[in-house]
């Protein structure tokens, strides 16, 4: 059952008395809907809990749920989806190089720049990103560098001596036939497969299981470094909703007091304009059906501009978000959908105003959501 407040009018406030041969005047009516609180069944059973008069649960209850320690299982983090990660190994082959980056994205979206050689390993990779990104434009760039390929570059002679002679071969049957550049040469010798010769004469590359259990392990440590730099940069960003949400917070628990006065002006004013608007009338209507009007339309006024739903349900979003963000894991489209209920609560408080300080109110609601808004969409 809800009971309502009443605000009584101050005693010392004299009622209008209407000059003669006017229309009469209309006594001042103390505020008829000026809410101070309610109570129901379920906030007198909180009241009892508080006061520690509620029953005690049974012993079989308590006994049949274990005890739980909070510290043996932690909370994943929550991670942004900008992050960088580079790593290079030395292995038998040569040497893995392998460059991870990710940017915003709505959806997973994975490219692969490998070397010749790491191309098999694109199914790999991408299970491997996919496993640990749940979100995010991720690019992915690995290549080996075979023994001996760096350092002093040097010339295959017995390689170039085999591609002299099989120009010179096509020359004799070609006598008009264009002798290849150096730069072509140049280009056989570092790519054995666009050679006349076939990649036969080059040394052959790794088979796919050999390559993978060299690159796997600078895989995962390539993966574990940005992971940990998504999570740095996630839990800066938590940071930053905890305190836009905190400070969204403090606006609306400031606002609340100041309802009940707000309110009663409005109505004070409403009521004196229709006072002034009856002076104003030549035909003679009963005081009485002029005052039963005059009180339905305070009525009407004060719950269509009543804010108080607002803000509960303003509080109730951002309990979530702080919950969403206690949670952790992946939860970028879950802030985003509380940020646009956020927005939709702002909007509906500004419709609202009966004052200007809900107004300032509102605005300044609206900048801190849409400062959430730019926040959330780094999120995974």
């Amino acid at each position: 059952m809800t009971h309502t407040a009443q605000t009584e009018a101050p005693a010392d406030t004299p009622a209008p008395t209407a000059p003669s041969g006017a229309s009469p005047r209309l006594p001042a009516t103390p505020s008829l809907t000026t809410r101070t609180g309610t109570t129901n069944d379920t906030g007198s059973t909180t009241n009892r809990a508080k006061n520690g008069t509620t029953a005690q649960r049974p012993a079989s209850d308590a006994a049949s749920k274990p005890a739980t320690t909070p510290a043996s299982t932690p909370q994943p983090a929550v991670h942004s989806m900008t992050g960088y990660a580079h790593r290079s190994a030395e292995t038998p082959l040569g040497r893995l190089d392998l460059e991870i980056r990710a940017v915003n994205s709505r959806f997973t979206d994975l490219h692969f720049r490998l070397g010749d050689d790491c191309r098999p390993l694109e199914p790999r990779l991408r299970a491997a990103i996919t496993a640990r990104v749940r979100r995010g434009k991720v690019e992915c760039r690995m290549s080996l560098h075979p023994l001996g390929s760096e350092g002093d570059a040097r010339i295959d002679t017995a390689r170039l001596a085999q591609l002299v002679g099989l120009v010179r071969q096509v020359q004799e049957v070609v006598p008009g036939a264009r002798p290849p550049a150096v730069s072509e040469y140049l280009r056989w010798l570092q790519n054995p497969e666009a050679s006349p010769t076939g990649a036969s004469a080059g040394p052959q590359p790794p088979d796919d299981e050999t390559l993978w259990q060299h690159a796997a392990p600078l895989v995962d440590d390539c993966l574990a470094d940005f992971q940990a730099s998504r999570a740095r940069e996630g839990a800066q960003l938590a940071a930053l909703l905890r305190e836009q949400a905190a400070r969204m917070a403090e606006l609306a628990s400031r606002l609340r007091p100041h309802l009940p006065t707000l309110h009663a002006a409005a109505e004070t004013r409403l009521f004196e304009r229709l006072n002034r608007a009856v002076d104003r009338l030549s035909l003679n209507i009963p005081p009485e059906e002029t005052l039963a009007r005059v009180r339905q339309e305070i009525s009407l006024l004060s719950l269509k501009d009543d804010i108080t739903e607002e803000l509960d349900r303003l509080d109730t979003h951002l309990e979530a978000m702080d919950q969403a963000l206690a949670a952790g894991g992946p939860v970028g489209k879950r802030l985003d959908f509380l940020s646009q209920e956020l927005n939709r609560e702002a909007n509906t408080i500004a419709s609202k105003s009966i004052a200007l300080s809900i107004t300032d109110t509102a605005l300044a609601l609206k900048l801190h959501i849409e400062q959430v808004r730019e926040q959330v969409q780094n999120l995974e």
